[in-house]
């Protein structure tokens, strides 16, 4: 496994933290311009790259989603929060300047809140993650409850697609259009609920059965963390207090 995949670990968890700090607390400009720091350190940083090309790609088509979820929330907004001077006029729609930066401040908060949750993801092995949380202290059911749900969510669209593929093979009408899927949809949904569950309390079976519920502390998996980390994620919680702090002075000021 490469280095730069587990050594800052603790480091990531704090800058989640004080990127979600920031987003409930600093202006809107503020918080694209974290979005914009984001997506240049998925390329830039090794640490934030995504372990796999399926990890790129669906990062890649999340940033596509989140730019136009982000234009269709501030286009709404800015039409329906009519308050403020008139902005622009397009097909007898007036926009409103206050609807508008309503829409910019709400957009911003949810894509810096999915990113920063999605960069951790992508780029943090899940076998590291679970025994950086055993290494903690964390009781070893929960543990296991946080392995089966990260398994099932990363294999969910691959399991999908094969069902997708087996019911169109059966002559099942899933590609036909909008109402032809809607209806199929439960015919795909039942077998992977149910595909899900069975794995789930196998996989869960084997785990116990290899001592996972039970195992030491000492022979758990190690999280290998340097003095670097630890005081890398020791000056982002210091940062997320201090803007806790400005934030709290500036609104009993005002």
């Amino acid at each position: 496994m490469p280095v730069r995949a587990y050594l800052d670990l603790p480091s990531k968890l704090a800058l989640v933290f004080l990127l979600w700090v920031c987003a409930f607390t600093l202006s809107w400009t503020f918080q694209v311009s974290l979005c914009l720091l984001l997506v240049i350190a998925r390329f830039a940083i090794p640490a934030f790259r995504p372990l796999s090309p399926r990890s790129a790609t669906a990062f890649s088509k999340f940033i596509v989603y989140s730019i136009s979820v982000a234009l269709l929330v501030v286009c709404l907004n800015a039409l329906f929060i009519k308050t403020g001077g008139t902005i622009a006029t397009v097909l007898g729609f007036s926009f409103y300047e206050d609807g508008l930066l309503f829409g910019l401040k709400t957009a911003s908060r949810l894509i810096l809140l999915s990113f920063s949750v999605l960069m951790f993801f992508i780029s943090t092995p899940l076998p590291v993650l679970i025994g950086y949380l055993q290494e903690k202290g964390l009781p070893p059911s929960l543990v296991l409850v946080l392995l089966l749900t990260l398994h099932f969510l990363d294999q969910l669209p691959r399991r999908i697609h094969q069902i997708f593929l087996a019911q169109q093979a059966r002559g099942a009408p899933v590609d036909a259009g909008v109402i032809s899927r809607t209806k199929a949809l439960l015919s795909i949904l039942s077998p992977l609920v149910l595909a899900s569950i069975v794995e789930s309390i196998e996989r869960g079976t084997a785990l116990e059965l290899r001592g996972f519920l039970s195992r030491p502390a000492a022979d758990r998996i190690p999280a290998q963390i340097g003095k670097q980390d630890n005081l890398l994620g020791i000056c982002f919680y210091f940062l997320s207090l201090a803007i806790l702090l400005y934030s709290i002075y500036r609104w009993l000021i005002a």
